[in-house]
């Protein structure tokens, strides 16, 4: 299949329908955004008649021709290309083996915006966490220690979620989270709050002793207050008494 025809042809949508306006507002709700960020101001529903136009040549794809295309998507800066490249990561993530994770390391090096992280989480990483912990968890490890605030927050979102409520990560969700709680970034420590969070669903003893012991040590309560969010009652008050 030709890429090159293919990848013009999905940003020559993109681009017929971008607004001008709708970019400006995506730009403000990213306000700490990666150096090159770019958006189209793409409407949730113009998305999705895209994607469905483009479903059946991106099945088409050889999994080599498939990484290409999410490459050229991932690297333009655009949060709107950078979603189609999740999307065809996503389409073939069972196809997916340890050899092939070169391209999450690629995939790390572009991530510029909170938006992006938080799907590439959710929708890639989520499941080759499940499907191969040993390899995934060696990716986050070394990201959680990266300059990049974007691979950063990816160290700890993806415990977020049908993840964390499966109480399978919780002790590797809670090295992670405890390696950025003193982070400087507040979206950063957005991350972990959420991941906390979601992890207490899995496992409510356990994460709640950690968050706890937070509060005490005097950590933001960025953190703190996001992570007991699920909480009412004397459990929440528990909490929030510890200064």
């Amino acid at each position: 299949m030709d890429i090159e025809r293919l990848y013009k042809d999905v940003v020559g949508e993109l681009e017929r329908r971008a607004d001008a306006r709708s970019a400006a507002k995506e730009m403000f709700w990213h306000k700490k955004v990666g150096e090159g960020f770019k958006a189209y101001g793409i409407s949730a529903p113009d998305f999705y008649e895209i994607a469905k136009k483009f479903r059946q040549p991106f099945r088409e794809l050889s999994f080599r021709e498939m990484v290409e295309l999410a490459r050229r998507f991932f690297g333009s800066g655009y949060g709107g290309q950078m979603s189609f490249g999740v999307w065809l990561l996503k389409l073939n993530v069972k196809e997916m083996k340890p050899e092939n994770f070169g391209v999450l390391e690629e995939v790390g090096d572009c991530l510029n915006n909170w938006g992006t992280v938080d799907v590439f989480c959710i929708d890639v990483l989520q499941p080759l966490l499940m499907a191969h912990p040993k390899e995934v968890l060696a990716i986050l490890r070394r990201w959680n220690r990266s300059e990049s605030l974007w691979k950063r927050r990816a160290s700890v979102v993806v415990f977020t979620r049908k993840v964390g409520a499966s109480g399978r990560f919780t002790d590797e969700a809670l090295e992670l989270c405890n390696g950025l709680v003193w982070d400087k970034e507040d979206l950063v420590r957005k991350g972990v709050g959420w991941a906390l969070k979601d992890c207490m669903r899995g496992d409510k003893e356990k994460v709640l002793e950690y968050v706890k012991g937070l509060r005490r040590k005097g950590v933001s309560a960025v953190i703190t207050l996001y992570a007991i969010r699920g909480l009412k009652g004397r459990e929440r008050e528990e909490v929030l008494k510890i200064q």
